[in-house]
């Protein structure tokens, strides 16, 4: 299978075996419930590129068309300190951030940028407020950014009993969620039959 697209992460990406970013994972498996598919096949679908801070994913933006390819280029990217990296308000709009990174892109229409509200901290706070007997050392450690934790987190997350915890995570962060339901709607159901 080509890839349809590729996802641009501000996070960074511990080195494990197989390649395995718990990140996408998460992300294809919010995918995979939306359209009933087959997850292994999703995440052969879409590219991830983690990028270890905005300033990268920034620079990406310039890029765009080659990092998209024939596809679309995802972006999902903490909002808290986003405007002032890119010299807007901090009370600015989600739709004027969205226009003044279009702003920076060589291809501005196949750029899809989406939001963690304020951050990825912030989702895992969300995890536990929809849960909060969840994996509670690791959650701890995950919020002061430990990152080996906060992959057993989003792991735990994938789980297929844990839909309902999903689907709560998904209502506390929208920009996430429109994130899963824009690939869901870009993959045709024969690519993952």
């Amino acid at each position: 299978m080509n890839p349809l697209a590729t996802v641009i992460y501000e996070d960074t990406m511990l080195p494990v075996a197989g390649g395995s970013y718990p990140l996408h994972d998460f992300v294809m498996r919010l995918v995979e419930d939306e359209i009933n598919g087959q997850t292994h096949k999703l995440k052969k679908l879409f590219e991830k590129n983690p990028r270890k801070g905005i300033g990268n994913v920034l620079n990406d933006l310039k890029v765009t068309s080659m990092l998209a390819g024939p596809g679309v280029l995802y972006v999902l990217i903490d909002r808290d300190v986003l405007a002032s990296h890119i010299k807007l308000p901090a009370q600015s709009s989600d739709a004027d951030i969205e226009s003044a990174l279009k702003d920076r892109s060589d291809a501005p229409d196949k750029l899809r940028p989406f939001f963690l509200h304020p951050n990825l901290e912030g989702l895992l706070r969300n995890v536990r407020a929809c849960d909060p007997a969840l994996l509670p050392d690791n959650m701890a450690r995950a919020l002061t950014k430990k990152l080996n934790d906060r992959d057993i987190v989003l792991n735990e997350l994938k789980k297929a009993h844990r839909l309902a915890l999903r689907d709560c995570v998904r209502k506390a962060q929208p920009g996430l969620d429109a994130l899963a339901r824009a690939i869901a709607a870009s993959v045709s159901p024969d690519t993952i039959a």
